[in-house]
């Protein structure tokens, strides 16, 4: 699994705990063990019949676009936002002409407008992101004189569900994942850890580029990339993992003094790559998805007591650099990473303290903790004030006339799979009535 359905999983099993019968809707068939809740095939026939069973509905992402029965709804809505997909968009699609970036952004900006305007309650990761979507749901008019007379600090329309580290401390399988199995990576080599996938928005390069300078300092010091292929098959493959890669045999570290994982660690086995590890990496570029982004890697670094060398601009960094759980770098600036982790791998005085600081953050990020305002509020439920009271307004609820910005108004409404069926269904009535017509011209007797 990767983060979405990490969190969705997590999700699940803490509103269980708390006494709920839940139901998680999946794509894909999985093997994994589930405990306390039902996996369920999200088709749209089976997501019908849940819908019409559950009290609350918690969706993300591109549900509601995908599955527009969720979307007419008149349950309780939850919505998580803590994944801010527009703005990732962005960066992944980046190297793409402007008319395929264009046709990639729309169904995200429409998805996201139909969740802003019909979620009872709202989920985000931090107080960026919290401030953010504020914004939106202010463009929204969901911000107004009546939610704001239901709670003045609008916590009762959108809360912090951050991401979670497990409960429980990590433990080690028994069994080998990095030291004497990973191509180069002998048993008394210095690792650092690049937890999770390698995407557009992660400057990669950057790192690979000090590790020559590392090498220097610290001989035995060792870079690993945990998994390069994510495990959605959705999922585009990266441009940035192929340059990883390109690069670390361009310098010759590959297999040398750094190691790509080709395919995906399992969630229940991640905690054995870490354990072997001595720090965590983590590098991105300064862009608007940096800003508002929650590094769910660096919660795994926190988990297993890891200090962390990550670029500055995120909220993590942040917390990293005022607490002291390892060191924070300039974006985009090999000398300054080398001169990091050197530190922190080559002695073991500074990366103890670096260590110690991190380890006791854990308590701080659990999942337990992370999921307190969804537990509550699926304990005892509400409608937005807004939604329960609005009123229909002339003009904002009613298509315009004139094609364009008719199909505009559908499009932001429905989002991108139903607007489609829309059109081919509107195409069909019009081919279907010029050939009726056609028939009838040909009937004609001639005069």
């Amino acid at each position: 699994m990767a983060g979405p359905a990490i969190r969705c999983s997590e999700m699940a099993k803490a509103l269980s705990d708390a006494g709920h019968e839940v139901h998680l809707g999946a794509p894909f068939t999985s093997d994994r063990a589930v405990e306390g809740y039902q996996l369920v095939m999200a088709d749209e026939r089976s997501l019908a019949v849940e819908e019409a069973w559950a009290d609350v509905l918690v969706v993300q992402g591109f549900v509601l676009s995908n599955h527009p029965t969720l979307a007419t709804t008149s349950k309780y809505l939850v919505v998580d936002l803590y994944d801010p997909f527009v703005l990732e968009n962005l960066e992944m699609y980046a190297d793409l002409p402007l008319g395929a970036r264009q046709r990639e952004h729309w169904p995200a900006l429409a998805t996201t407008s139909v969740q802003l305007r019909i979620g009872d309650f709202f989920l985000c990761a931090n107080e960026r992101q919290r401030d953010f979507w504020l914004g939106c749901l202010v463009s929204e008019d969901r911000v107004n004189p009546i939610t704001h007379m239901q709670d003045g600090l609008m916590r009762r329309l959108i809360d912090i569900v951050p991401f979670g580290c497990p409960n429980h401390p990590p433990r080690h399988s028994g069994i080998p994942a990095v030291r004497g199995v990973l191509p180069g990576v002998g048993e008394m080599d210095k690792v650092a850890i690049w937890a999770g996938g390698v995407y557009n928005w992660f400057d990669p390069l950057s790192l690979i580029r000090a590790w020559p300078g590392v090498l220097r300092q610290v001989p035995n010091a060792r870079l690993i990339f945990m998994g390069m292929k994510h495990p959605n098959p959705m999922v585009p493959e990266m441009r940035m993992a192929s340059e990883a890669i390109r690069l670390s045999e361009e310098l010759n570290l590959r297999d040398r003094a750094v190691a790509f994982n080709l395919g995906w660690v399992p969630y229940d086995s991640r905690q054995d790559y870490l354990l072997e590890s001595d720090i965590g990496v983590s590098t991105h570029f300064n862009h608007l998805e940096t800003r508002l982004s929650f590094r769910t890697r660096v919660l795994d670094y926190i988990w297993t007591g890891l200090p962390a060398v990550v670029t500055e601009g995120d909220s993590f960094a942040e917390l990293i650099d005022r607490n002291g759980g390892g060191r924070v770098v300039p974006y985009e600036d090999p000398r300054a990473l080398e001169t990091a982790i050197s530190e922190i791998l080559g002695n073991d005085g500074v990366r103890n303290r670096c260590a110690e600081v991190v380890a006791n953050m854990r308590s701080d990020f659990t999942w337990a903790r992370a999921l307190e305002p969804l537990v509550r509020y699926c304990n005892d439920p509400w409608r937005a004030a807004d939604l329960q009271e609005r009123r229909r307004r002339p003009g904002r609820d009613q298509p315009p006339g004139s094609a364009v910005p008719r199909a505009y108004w559908f499009l932001r409404r429905e989002g991108a799979n139903q607007f489609a069926r829309r059109a081919i269904g509107k195409l069909t009535k019009v081919v279907r009535a010029r050939r009726k017509r056609n028939r009838k011209l040909s009937n004609r007797p001639l005069e």
